[in-house]
């Protein structure tokens, strides 16, 4: 029962955040054309509440990640790359670019709610092996007087082409 009543909220929320963002996005455009505009703004919609859907598929997957894997690439993969694909191919099918803000929106949200505490934990560079230091500096060092005689001995062999 709690849960039908939650759900009727959450699409009437929905509904209500659609038609704010859809006015304001239509706004902000500033479309000329009466129709095109109407069109542009049934879209936002409807990738509104689509996006929506989306992203409650991303909850729900990773509602079933343990909270001490969400900073870990190999658990969260394929949920994240999947909420992309989805805002994408939806973006794509009703004619609206990608990214956009309704899709940078739901991206940021979730990295506001599961990566906030993401670090990377990167490991203090140390020099190599005193004995690879010493091949990597001397071979250069090596094959430039090489080089040298090797451009001398060319250039008193050839003559001049006149």
């Amino acid at each position: 029962m709690e849960y039908r009543i939650l759900r009727t909220l959450a699409h009437t929320l929905l509904l209500l955040l659609c038609s704010w963002v859809a006015c304001s996005v239509a706004v902000q455009q500033n479309l000329t054309e009466t129709a095109h505009n109407e069109t542009m703004s049934n879209a936002i919609v409807t990738y509104l509440y689509y996006a929506q859907i989306c992203w409650l598929n991303y909850t729900q997957q990773m509602s079933k990640v343990n909270s001490d894997n969400w900073c870990e690439w190999l658990y969260i993969n394929r949920h994240y790359s999947d909420l992309r694909i989805c805002l994408e191919t939806l973006a794509d099918v009703l004619s609206i670019p990608f990214p956009n803000e309704i899709a940078d929106h739901y991206i940021m949200t979730g990295h506001r709610t599961y990566f906030v505490n993401c670090t990377l934990q990167s490991q203090e560079l140390a020099d190599p092996p005193e004995h690879i230091l010493l091949a990597l500096i001397l071979a250069p060092i090596s094959i430039i007087p090489f080089l040298v005689t090797l451009v001398v001995c060319k250039s008193k062999t050839t003559k001049p082409h006149t």
